[in-house]
């Protein structure tokens, strides 16, 4: 049985999930199956550990082991997973220099302080200091698998200052000298992830183009080859006379073109296929003829990178004897002869499902989740009689669930932290305005409206019904307008809706004598406000101007800032938004007919 190792850098643990095929299931699991990987490396998870989810680590059949950035954060990030029925790693380290400290160690222990039958071994020469800074930023993980060591890898990107140069290389460095170590040590060595490095111009469309240009032996060509980084990792494969391994892709397609493993997103450029091969799967020099089958999946989408596979045989030869690759793939005695035999041991201490925060936050999760549907279920399953508080002032009211039949009034639909509505009364000796019994309906709406909206603002005196009576003073009717006058009292219903008519008359009065005098109507005929043209006037002015259309194909531009050091830094400019061609934005020149980006350049005001 054959074991099927990818590398994807997914710019974001979750991130394939917003793309076909990924998005019908959005399941790591199913994922996984899709891909028919049986070891998953994801580099650029862009989280942190805080931030893993059941579905991220328990997933049924896979153990999984996660480095983390240490300072920056949602930054960089590397797993590895390993399904369990094929193959399973016997040791596990965090970081490449041996420098961090194990998952259960004693203070100050680090992998290299291990006894030697714990450690990986072949940890290049660091001091303490500079080597945790380097495995500070998550970029690293080693898996013991027995019959190799697996080692998956973010390096850090080219493109940046001076600075991040010198860690890049420190990073590439330290890299290196491990691989070479566990050689010298007999270990087979196999290298997968983002590398961020384009050795020869065949891996780079824009290094291509230049050499067709400009020709191999220009001084541009010379200098782009001869970077430290493109020079590190040509020395470290064949066919390098120093070279310890080789690219397992790269073996069986040597010739092939535009093999490329990301594309610009800021351009466009996947659609064209002007991208970089910069994600690999590097193996020992001494295990180049295990591999059946290794390619790039270019028509998987779910990131600006694409995955990288790499098939072993189901049968190696070792010192000239056929062995079975599931017998040395896994722990001893776990597979004899391909077969299964035993169960397998628990995983290292470093495999994320041993984690005692996630048993502890999937038990929380499913507590809760009892508690609340108990808690739903008591409610729905409670009687309609529901209970009767008190509100504070004497009145009692009953709870929001009603009965099919309950009819609640207007006047009682409000929140129950308020006071009830009462009568207003006007004098020691008024009657309420709505008489007991008297409909709401027989008051005039805008006497019914005034009286409902001083009751919310200002308590009146009530009639002694419940456990007390309030009395409001004089002056609050003074300070809330319309201003009130006193009636007279009135003992009637009528006299009371006399004196809710009058109420309103009295206050239209008061108002009215605070205005100036009217003047003489105007003849001018009063202008006619169209809402729609009103709206899309405003709408006009908020709304961002439209682009401009490119020359080209007369299509809507695409806005982009400059990002280029010098004085238009951070300046934004228009372009065609068209994706560039297989060659690269050179080929838009006089041809801006077809379906690539077109010359179409101009700068946002």
């Amino acid at each position: 049985m054959s074991i099927r190792i990818v590398t994807w850098n997914v710019n974001g643990i979750r991130n394939p999930f917003g793309y076909t095929p990924w998005s019908e299931t959005k399941n790591f699991g199913a994922m996984f199956d899709i891909l028919e990987a049986d070891v998953v490396c994801f580099q650029e998870l862009k989280i942190q550990s805080k931030d893993l989810r059941d579905d991220m680590v328990l997933i049924p059949g896979w153990d999984s082991y996660f480095t983390f950035p240490k300072h920056k954060k949602g930054y960089s990030g590397v797993a590895v997973y390993t399904r369990q029925s094929k193959i399973s790693p016997v040791k596990a380290e965090e970081g490449i220099t041996g420098h961090l400290q194990p998952t259960g160690a004693a203070r100050n222990t680090s992998y290299r302080d291990l006894p030697e039958d714990q450690q990986i071994g072949g940890y290049p020469t660091i001091d303490k200091g500079d080597g945790v800074i380097l495995d500070s930023e998550g970029r690293g993980l080693v898996v013991d698998f027995g019959l190799f060591v697996l080692i998956g890898t973010y390096c850090p990107v080219g493109r940046e200052e001076e600075a991040r140069q010198d860690f890049r290389m420190a990073w590439l460095t330290a890299l290196e000298e491990r691989i070479r170590n566990l050689t010298e040590m007999g270990r087979r060595v196999v290298t997968v992830g983002d590398l961020n490095i384009a050795p020869e111009p065949i891996d780079s469309a824009d290094a291509w183009e230049m050499q067709n240009r400009l020709g191999s032996d220009s001084v541009e060509m010379l200098e782009w080859k001869e970077l430290p980084a493109k020079k590190l990792l040509r020395g470290l494969c064949e066919p390098s006379e120093e070279a310890v391994m080789v690219d397992v892709v790269r073996q069986f397609f040597p010739d092939r073109v535009a093999m490329y493993t990301h594309w610009e997103t800021k351009i466009n450029a996947r659609p064209g296929n002007y991208g970089s091969r910069i994600d690999y799967i590097v193996a020992s020099s001494s295990m180049k003829d295990w591999f059946e089958s290794a390619d790039i999946q270019n028509g998987l989408h779910g990131s600006d990178h694409c995955p990288v596979y790499a098939v072993l045989k189901p049968e190696v030869e070792i010192d000239g004897e056929r062995r079975t690759l599931l017998d040395l793939v896994n722990p001893p005695g776990v597979f004899v002869g391909g077969d299964r035999k035993l169960d397998l041991p628990p995983p290292p201490k470093m495999s994320a499902r041993l984690n005692p925060q996630f048993s502890g936050r999937r038990s929380i999760k499913d507590m809760f989740q009892r508690k609340t549907v108990a808690r739903v279920a008591s409610v729905v399953g409670s009687s309609t009689q529901e209970p009767v508080v008190s509100n504070g002032d004497g009145h009692q009211s009953q709870g929001l669930a009603l009965t099919q039949d309950a009819v609640l009034p207007s006047t009682q639909i409000a929140s129950s932290s308020q006071p009830p509505k009462r009568p207003l009364d006007i004098g020691s000796n008024n009657g309420p305005l709505d008489a007991p019994g008297e409909s709401s309906q027989s008051i005039p709406k805008k006497a019914r409206t005034t009286a409902v909206a001083w009751t919310k603002r200002t308590p009146a005196k009530s009639s002694k019904t419940g456990n007390g009576s309030q009395k409001a003073p004089r002056t609050a009717f003074q300070l809330n307008p319309p201003t009130l006058t006193q009636s007279e009292p009135s003992n009637t219903q009528q006299g009371g809706l006399e004196n809710s008519s009058q109420l309103t008359i009295v206050s239209n009065d008061a108002l009215d004598a605070t205005l100036p005098e009217p003047s003489e109507p105007s003849t001018t005929p009063k202008k006619i406000i169209d809402q729609a043209e009103s709206r899309a006037s405003w709408n006009k002015l908020f709304t961002k101007p439209p682009a401009p259309l490119c020359d080209g194909h007369s299509e809507p531009a695409k806005k982009m800032p400059t990002n280029k050091p010098g004085r238009n830094k951070g300046r934004w400019f228009w372009v065609c938004a068209r994706p560039v061609g297989p060659t690269g934005p050179k080929e838009r020149s006089g041809r801006s007919n077809d379906e690539w980006k077109c010359d179409y350049f101009k700068w946002c005001k």
